[in-house]
């Protein structure tokens, strides 16, 4: 080994065996010894017996001193080969170049990609940080470009140990993987990986750091899984006759209909967020989905129409071709809000899931789908905490994926109006509005955004600016389009197709006991020229 400008320090050697314990060349008493060497004339050697699989640490300090990396800075991680490898350094030792190392040399390719994603996630926390406290609309568009990047690093993380599970590093790319807090992540998954890697990995300091951090999670979290892998199919045609799971209706072709069970609503705790996971079929462009909960009088049969709707969480599908990676996107929406509603005593629970598609154009232009039905396969999970610690709120439903296309005028130009009843004073009262536009002919409300007037009790009360960043959504469009050309960043948006459609969460204050109205207005809408509606809803969580 060759060093530049390090005559006269001392260097240490610090490999590891399987048991995650560190191999020297001496050991006395079972006792660690750190195998080390005088840098002369820039060069030092060592002659030892290390553990290929396992990585290794080089750490300069000077002489008759020990190691501290905390004190100096000056290390280098690599993985040995067997043979010569070589580390040449002019400055910092962890500017090295490696040579001589078949496994580092690919350790270093598996990095580079993540080093990019970890500085962009770098940049967005800084951008987090100059958000303002109040405006929690900003803060929610930042924290999807935040989870999109996050849940593209998961994702390749993912390809990796499905193919790489005995890799050296692999035990790193999984401590990666387990550590980002993202809507793709998988527990499941990564005890799955963790439970695949070689015996010497999982008994390594980091081998065991990820057992540890496996176990809280498990700990901390519970999934209840409400529709797994299930089929969608082509919205036009006629309804397959498939089996489907136990436990799940198959309303129509696109949409699938779960009760939750007493058991499964007792396992929610303080916390919820609803996760929608889509994996592309024989439709490569992009349609429109949503979760909605759906509470009925206990026992009495499930009726849409008379029953309470909340949706949860609307999305919108991207361009997907379905050989081309990342053939899944991951969807989630944080819902404490509803946790009183969900526990409700003398209720029964459903969630309604539906992602409208067609295969028309998928069969002629995707490999493989010559006469398929099949557009998406689709998972939606309830994941919580398990703290029951269950505040006091009431859900109010007011709109359900109401179409505001312009023609009921009865509440004035582009507007509708609900009426709500208040049993009691509210100490606070709060709206979460969903709203996107749709109509594809030229100039149609799909390539536009429109500010949103929200009036209460007959005086405005705000307004909402529903453009949306479709930048973090891009990865997702593995099927060429229109949309998503050149910089879309300066292309904005009511909706982004790979993207979950934005929850808007106004704030409107105490509220008194009695009758209340509630307008909400899309005044610049052009609806019957161009063919085109709003899909709007609201609810309200009063406290």
């Amino acid at each position: 080994m060759f060093l530049s400008n390090y005559r006269g320090q001392s260097i240490y050697l610090v490999t590891t065996r399987a048991n995650g314990q560190s191999i020297l060349p001496i050991k006395k008493n079972g006792k660690e010894v750190l195998d080390s060497a005088i840098i002369k004339e820039n060069k030092f050697s060592f002659r030892s017996t290390a553990d290929v699989d396992i990585k290794a640490s080089l750490q300069f300090t000077k002489p008759n001193t020990s190691p501290n990396a905390a004190a100096d800075p000056n290390s280098l991680s690599l993985y040995l080969s067997k043979g010569l490898v070589n580390v040449s350094a002019k400055g910092y030792l962890r500017k090295s170049v490696i040579s001589g190392s078949i496994v580092n040399s690919e350790y270093m390719a598996f990095k580079k990609p993540y080093l990019k994603l970890d500085t962009s996630l770098r940049l967005l926390g800084w951008k987090k940080r100059r958000v303002k406290a109040e405006d929690i609309v900003r803060g929610k568009m930042v924290d999807a470009e935040i989870d999109s990047v996050k849940s593209l690093k998961l994702t390749q993380l993912s390809e990796f140990l499905s193919k790489n599970i005995t890799k050296p590093y692999a035990t790193e790319a999984l401590q990666m993987y387990v550590s980002t807090d993202a809507s793709a992540f998988n527990l499941n998954k990564a005890q799955q990986f963790f439970d695949q890697l070689p015996a010497k990995q999982k008994n390594t300091t980091s081998g065991r750091e990820i057992k540890t951090a496996l176990s809280k999670l498990t700990e901390k979290m519970v999934s209840i899984n409400v529709l797994k892998n299930v089929d969608f199919y082509d919205g036009y045609a006629e309804k397959v006759t498939h089996p489907v799971a136990k436990g799940v209706t198959r309303i129509s072709n696109a949409e699938y209909l779960c009760q939750l069970s007493p058991a499964e609503i007792d396992k929610i705790g303080k916390t919820l967020k609803v996760k929608v996971t889509i994996k592309s079929g024989c439709d490569n462009y992009d349609r429109i989905g949503h979760v909605t909960l759906v509470v009925m009088p206990k026992g009495e049969k499930f009726n849409l129409e008379k029953g309470e709707q909340f949706e949860l969480l609307r999305i919108m599908t991207p361009f997907m071709y379905r050989t081309r990676q990342p053939d899944h996107i991951p969807y989630e929406a944080q819902i404490d809000q509803m946790v009183s509603t969900i526990k409700q005593a003398g209720k029964d629970i459903y969630l309604l899931t539906e992602v409208f598609g067609t295969t028309g154009a998928g069969q002629r232009e995707v490999i493989g789908c010559d006469g398929s039905l099949l557009t998406f396969n689709v998972s939606v999970d309830l994941i919580s905490d398990k703290v029951k610690d269950l505040s006091i709120q009431k859900g109010i439903s007011l709109l359900s994926y109401y179409s505001l296309d312009g023609k009921d005028k009865t509440a004035g130009k582009n507007s509708k109006q609900v009426n709500f009843e208040l049993p009691g004073n509210t100490k606070t009262t709060v709206l979460y509005l969903i709203s996107s536009g749709h109509g594809a002919a030229e100039g149609g409300e799909e390539y536009n955004w429109r500010e949103h007037v929200v009036d209460l009790d007959g005086k405005e009360y705000t307004r909402l600016e529903m453009s949306q960043n479709c930048a973090p959504y891009e990865m997702y469009n593995t099927q060429p389009n229109g949309i998503y050309f050149g910089d879309i960043s300066k292309e904005r948006r009511s909706w982004c197709p790979g993207g979950p459609v934005p929850t808007r969460i106004i704030n409107l204050g105490p509220l008194a006991k009695g009758n209340h109205t509630l307008k909400i207005s899309i005044p610049e809408a052009e609806f019957e020229k161009t063919d085109s509606k709003y899909y709007v809803s609201a609810y309200l969580i009063t406290q």
